[in-house]
């Protein structure tokens, strides 16, 4: 399986705002996009979705920015992956007109395959993720930020 790019992006992104969200800082998209160098209009787009759904807090103006919506311990990636992929199907049998449909296993194999791997995703918190050698590059990527 291979995660989209919003999916993408929205868990580098989390990741680097719960090593903020530990020091209590807040980020800004202008500084995730130099950070990262994704594009201001891509970042925008899932900074707006994942505000929308609380996993991120915004706050405009002087002393504002981004964090995240909760403690990175209370995150959980399996539960962030389902909501930046925005489907659970890995196939649509609906979306065309196959002959095996209704009588095919293909899609039940997918379906248990896709639920197992968000199981061991949501063993992990966005905490679990971003310690020990990953959470200081990302603290190292932060610093550089301010130098």
């Amino acid at each position: 399986m291979k995660l989209n790019h919003f999916t993408d992006i929205g868990l580098r992104i989390s990741m680097y705002m719960a090593q903020k969200q530990l020091a209590d800082e807040t980020t800004t998209i202008a500084e995730l996009s130099r950070q990262f160098a994704f594009s201001r209009n891509h970042l925008v787009k899932v900074v707006q979705f994942l505000s929308n759904k609380g996993v991120l807090a915004a706050q405009r103006g002087r002393g504002g920015g981004l964090r995240l919506g909760d403690h990175p311990a209370h995150i959980k990636v399996g539960q962030l992956v389902q909501l930046l992929e925005h489907n659970e199907n890995l196939i649509d049998c609906q979306s065309s007109s196959c002959m095996l449909h209704g009588n095919c296993l293909l899609k039940t194999a997918l379906d248990k395959a896709y639920k197992e791997f968000i199981a061991v995703l949501d063993s992990y918190s966005l905490q679990d993720i971003t310690a020990g050698k990953t959470g200081a590059l990302l603290q190292q990527l932060i610093r550089s930020n301010t130098a």
